[in-house]
C-alpha cells in the first residue's frame, strides 16, 4: 500500500516520518570527513581512539573527618513566642492586610513566616519573621482599633 503525504502513521504526519528516515539514512551512510546530505555540513576530523571514550565524571572531593563529625548546621528559623490563639490572630491580621499567610490554622508554618517577613518589609521593619508580642501589637495598631 502506497503512503500518501496527507496520511498519518500512529498519529504522526507521514511527511515528518519521511524526513526522519532521510536524516537517519544520511547519518548512517555518510563517512566522517565527507559532505553530509544535510545542508552540506561536513563532520569534523576523526578523534583518536582514547578521546572517543565517554567523558569521565568530575572528581568530587570527599569531605574531611572534621566535616563529617561536625554537628549539622542549623538553619535560622524564626522564633515563635506566641500561643496558638495569638498565632491564629496574627494569621487573621495578615490575611486582613492581604499578606497571604495560608489558612488560619493556629500553627506557624513557612507561609506564615513568609507573610510576616513581607509585612515587616512593607512597613520598613527589621525582617525577622519572628512571631512575637511586638509583631502582634504592631498588627493590632495598624488596624486603628483600640488595643486590648
Amino acid at each position: 500500500m502506497a503512503l500518501k503525504i496527507d496520511e498519518t502513521i500512529g498519529g504522526a504526519p507521514a511527511v515528518g516520518l519521511l524526513a526522519i528516515g532521510a536524516m537517519a539514512f544520511a547519518l548512517i551512510f555518510n563517512q566522517p570527513g565527507e559532505k553530509s546530505l544535510l545542508k552540506g555540513a561536513a563532520y569534523g576530523p576523526q578523534l583518536p581512539a582514547e578521546q572517543q571514550l565517554l567523558p569521565q565524571p568530575p572528581q568530587v572531593p570527599s569531605p574531611s573527618v572534621a566535616e563529617i563529625l561536625a554537628p549539622p548546621k542549623e538553619e535560622l528559623r524564626p522564633k515563635v513566642t506566641l500561643s496558638r490563639e495569638e498565632i491564629g490572630e496574627v494569621q487573621a491580621w495578615l490575611r486582613a492586610y492581604d499578606f497571604h499567610p495560608g489558612p488560619v490554622d493556629l500553627a506557624a508554618g513557612p507561609r506564615t513566616f513568609a507573610a510576616v517577613k513581607a509585612f515587616e518589609a512593607a512597613h520598613q521593619l527589621p525582617e525577622t519573621g519572628n512571631l512575637n508580642r511586638a509583631l502582634l501589637e504592631t498588627l493590632r495598631r495598624k488596624s486603628g482599633l483600640p488595643l486590648r
